[in-house]
């Protein structure tokens, strides 16, 4: 086995930061000030809270992602490229994200929040189907547990610039002069935070659109609809000819499902349940996040030393027991004790995820792989948050139908480790080192017949 070179400090960094960018983007829209915004415009004696319209929206966009990853991932194999693909999301992204700030009423902006779901997620697919090609030489695991890590530094710097914006608009409106006119002001203006997110996005992605390596491992074809959905339903009709691929997708499915819902209504359990305000919730984000800096480096490392699967296991237990401590809390105060294991435990699991994946899969189908991945997560986004939207609709919108909805996550998390526990312990060196040497696109004899898909 040859020893892999390795990839450029610079060219880390670049898709470390990508990291970064797009965690701005999950705070504000997925989980803190979107949702807080679509609360504050809906009136009492509404059918649905606003919980109940944002799981729903956010169960909209999961289903169009379900629908479109794998086809983006076998775009991405088919043609061997993946940075072009994830500019043209991102920026997507950013533009819907601007515009939400003078979305026309609580529809026009749950629209616009499921279309920039859409791409946020989507453009995903493609950044992490890049891990392979810039961890060479340098451990996929670590590199994993840089981005996630920088990640969450996204996240505090959203939680606490963006709440500037939104509870002094009427100071930085003074101060930017004319420039200062999209900002609301009189009070706690939640579509403050909209514009900022998107310049903060797109500025934090500029370094992966020109640094990252893209490398080709097969020779590119034609990119056609028909061409990458014969190429899906080749790999999920064969799925179980890749050792283990199936299980972890199914096992990515129920953990995900309990742990994206659970962050997702994180602000709204802490404001309904304990009429905790504001700045309470702020904290508590804030408090979470730094521990989920901790957690998603130590992960990179333990996945290293240990492998993928044995880390992963360990980071499941810890939010089964975050999710219990949750559920049970007898006052505010516990989910300060649940917070910081929460964070370890979603640090973790994003950074050791997309790790056991490239372990799982065959280098020529990292992205098509990371499209069914992403179909897996938002096979869970669907079903997670429909069923939250379910229960607060069946218990009712207060304390005891969310009690009821977070835990109810631990019945789901406890299946995700079942067949978690049945994945083979693969390690991801092969497959970074089938990247590491970037090269001429190889090309096929006349009349060969591709078997790779």
């Amino acid at each position: 086995m040859v020893n892999a070179p390795k990839t450029s400090r610079v060219a880390v960094w670049a898709w470390v930061l990508y990291d970064f960018s797009n965690t701005i983007f999950s705070v504000t829209v997925l989980t803190f000030f979107f949702p807080l915004w679509i609360e504050e415009q809906v009136s009492e004696g509404a059918l649905l809270s606003g919980a109940g319209l944002v799981n729903g929206a956010t169960a909209l966009s999961a289903l169009f992602v379900v629908v479109s990853a794998p086809l983006m991932g076998a775009f991405a194999d088919l043609r061997q490229r993946r940075v072009p693909y994830l500019i043209l999301l991102t920026v997507i992204s950013v533009v819907l994200t601007a515009v939400l700030d003078v979305a026309g009423g609580i529809f026009v902006g749950l629209a616009l929040f499921v279309a920039a779901d859409v791409a946020y997620q989507s453009a995903l697919v493609f950044y992490n189907a890049l891990l392979p090609g810039v961890s060479a030489g340098r451990g996929a695991g670590k590199i994993s547990g840089y981005g996630t890590a920088v990640g969450y530094l996204g996240t505090i710097l959203a939680l606490v610039v963006l709440t500037y914006f939104v509870s002094n608009g009427e100071t930085i409106r003074a101060v930017l002069g004319p420039l200062g006119g999209w900002l609301e002001t009189g009070g706690t203006e939640y579509s403050n935070a909209f514009l900022p997110t998107a310049v903060l996005y797109l500025v934090f992605s500029l370094p992966a659109f020109f640094l990252v390596p893209d490398p080709v491992v097969r020779a590119p074809r034609p990119v056609a609809l028909g061409a990458a959905y014969r190429d899906v339903m080749t790999t999920v009709r064969n799925l179980r000819g890749y050792a283990g691929v199936g299980t972890f997708i199914l096992a990515t499915v129920l953990y995900t499902d309990a742990a994206n819902t659970a962050i997702a209504n994180m602000a709204l359990y802490g404001r309904v349940v304990f009429d905790m305000d504001d700045t309470g919730i702020r904290n508590l984000l804030l408090f979470s996040t730094v521990f989920a800096v901790v957690g998603s480096t130590a992960a990179g490392f333990l996945t290293d030393r240990i492998g993928p699967k044995k880390t992963l296991l360990g980071v499941l237990m810890l939010w089964m027991v975050a999710i219990t401590l949750s559920a049970a809390a007898l006052g505010a105060w516990m989910l300060f004790v649940a917070g910081p294991i929460v964070g370890i435990a979603l640090g973790g699991m994003w950074t050791v995820g997309r790790v056991m994946l490239v372990a799982l899969s065959p280098p020529e189908k990292v992205g098509e792989f990371f499209g069914l991945f992403s179909l897996a997560g938002k096979v869970s986004a669907v079903f997670g948050p429909a069923l939250t939207a379910v229960l607060l609709l069946v218990f009712g919108g207060g304390g005891l139908g969310y009690r009821v909805s977070i835990g109810s996550l631990a019945v789901i998390m406890a299946g995700g480790i079942y067949f978690l526990l049945r994945v083979p312990d693969a390690r991801p060196g092969r497959i970074v080192e089938k990247y590491s040497a970037e090269s001429e696109p190889p090309t096929e004899k006349a009349g060969a017949v591709d078997t790779s898909a």
